[in-house]
């Protein structure tokens, strides 16, 4: 398998990380700053330690020393949201980058439980049903109280990011979830786009840009970059107090007097992470939405300071996309040409499914010239996330059947790689790397359990049982993408940064992909966008509790 290791960037705007985001890559994101402590690890390895819980030497070579009340490292949806939040609510601020600029990730959609918008559109939901399929999904191994949080604030949340998006001349469309009486995804994900700022980056920056902007002009926060933080401060208590970055200045060591904030990102591009952590990871096409400088910073240096992680396996949010956009109801086949699960699924399940049951990272869905009309049918039953294609509130199963249709014909031609058409089945299946006898055989009898109504092989609902009979046909190469490992750091309810007791550690916080607990064993989506939530839930009210203000507004 090769891995393409696909950044946000490349995937997304075209570029790559900066000279300063690169070096600190090398130097910074696994490795100790000295080269005595580069020994100590060496050491330790050869021991079978890992590189986090290998403490480097401290950095005493300090260039300059800067005072705040608030240090958040990491321009990501967490941190910039943290650090406008602080600083808007008067506490001082300075977010630290390692990179020359912010990092979005993703498609830029927020989920939330409630909003004006919602309300608007007549929408509300069931919360205790959607907190308890949240949780299930998690295998009961997230902490509830930290989920019901979330399901708290999120509301109020949101609205505060609504009026700051109508502020900067954005707009809100809200996408349809699933109708699926298994995975059924509530239509509440939140798509902001227009405005100045809008205009200037893509969607997955766009929030981190607007919280920026926002942030700067309050008066009370500093954005530096090209500064990666490497090393945190603490007293002889054992209170982080600050931490040091590199600068091609030198080191510069920041004090925080109130708090630092951990919002560096989750582990997707660090192999030694994902072996003891979530060895499942390697096994994707494609490593999507995560800049390469995602290689766990904040989690080295919360486990230096005496932080613990939650259990492992982490939870994976994983996409079919990493080949083919289109993914809907219809027949898989493995590259041994076999059929291997229940189709109708969520992304979630299909990745899993393709990977565990299928044994590799891709597969191939394979349907007929009817699957415009098929699809349409299918989606009074289910759909979801690239089976209804972010479909918003208001439009019709059939308008996302014919922009399915559309990226399927267009693929056929633009990225033939992933997209296959043929006048018979057993043209189509020579293009694919199959074994064409058995996945003949594979059609054939799928094909009967169609004509039955009932499929005796993985129990799909009858009413997804679409026969593939009619020419042309067509196969989409499913590829399984890997956008962030959802599990870390662990932490309280009030976002403070715990050791193995659970005892918070003074003055140390973990929001976003870097902290751990409001997901476990798998990542639930029938609350669609919820990863974007929790940054904007986790960054306000963070800042807000940083700024002394949070017992006064929170839900």
């Amino acid at each position: 398998m090769t891995e393409k290791n696909i950044s946000r960037r490349s995937l997304l705007r075209g570029a790559g990380l900066s000279a300063a985001g690169v070096a600190a890559l090398g130097m910074f994101g696994c490795a100790s700053p000295s080269s005595s402590s580069s020994k100590k690890e060496e050491a330790a390895k050869a021991d079978g330690q890992h590189t986090w819980e290998v403490k480097p030497d401290p950095i005493t070579d300090i260039a300059k020393t800067v005072d705040t009340d608030v240090l958040v490292i990491g321009g990501g949806y967490s941190g910039t949201c943290c650090a406008l939040s602080a600083a808007e609510n008067g506490a001082k601020v300075v977010l630290v980058e390692k990179d020359a600029m912010l990092n979005g990730h993703g498609v830029g959609g927020t989920g939330a439980v409630g909003s004006k918008v919602l309300d608007q559109m007549g929408i509300s939901f069931d919360k205790p049903v959607e907190m308890e399929r949240w949780v299930a999904t998690c295998g009961n191994r997230c902490r509830e109280s930290l989920v019901g949080k979330w399901f708290r604030e999120s509301e109020r949340c949101m609205n505060w990011f609504l009026d700051l998006a109508e502020k900067n001349g954005a707009k809100c469309m809200v996408t349809v979830g699933s109708r699926s009486t298994v995975h059924p995804e509530i239509d509440c994900y939140h798509m902001i786009m227009g405005g100045p700022i809008f205009e200037q980056h893509t969607m997955a920056d766009f929030v981190e840009y607007m919280f920026e902007s926002e942030a700067l002009a309050t008066g009370n926060c500093e954005f530096v970059y090209e500064s990666p933080a490497v090393q945190l401060v603490q007293d002889d208590s054992g209170k982080v107090t600050g931490a040091i970055c590199k600068t091609k200045e030198g080191y510069v060591q920041y004090n925080a007097s109130e708090g630092v904030v951990l919002a560096t990102g989750d582990v997707s591009y660090n192999d030694e992470y994902l072996e003891e952590y979530a060895p499942i990871a390697k096994k994707v096409m494609t490593r999507l939405c995560s800049d390469k400088g995602n290689v766990g910073d904040g989690h080295n240096m919360a486990a230096w300071a005496g932080a613990a992680f939650q259990d492992g396996p982490w939870p994976l949010m994983m996409h079919p996309q990493a080949a083919a956009m289109y993914s809907g109801p219809f027949l898989f086949i493995n590259p041994k040409g076999k059929r291997f699960m229940n189709e109708a699924t969520w992304v979630q399940g299909k990745c899993v499914g393709t990977m565990v049951n299928g044994g590799d990272d891709h597969c191939w869905s394979i349907f007929d010239a009817n699957f415009e009309a098929d699809n349409t049918d299918s989606l009074q039953y289910g759909g979801g996330m690239f089976w209804d294609s972010f479909r918003a509130v208001g439009t019709t199963y059939a308008d996302a059947s014919a922009k399915n249709a559309e990226t399927v014909k267009n693929g056929v031609t633009q990225t033939p790689d992933y997209y296959k058409t043929a006048d018979t089945i057993e043209d189509l299946l020579k293009q694919l790397d199959v074994d064409v006898t058995e996945a003949k055989e594979t059609i054939d009898r799928y094909n009967k359990m169609c004509e039955a109504g009932e499929d005796t092989d993985f129990y799909k609902e009858s009413h997804f049982l679409y026969p593939i009979k009619q020419g042309p046909f067509y196969a989409t190469k499913l590829g399984v993408g890997l956008l962030a490992v959802v599990g870390g750091i662990h932490i309280s309810d009030d976002f403070e940064v715990l050791t193995a007791d659970d005892e918070p550690i003074p003055g140390l916080y973990a929001i976003g992909n870097c902290a751990g607990d409001i997901y476990a064993y798998d990542y639930p989506i029938n609350v669609q966008g919820n990863s974007h939530g929790r940054c904007l839930v986790e960054g306000k009210c963070l800042g807000e509790q940083l700024a002394g203000v949070y017992d006064k507004v929170k839900a």
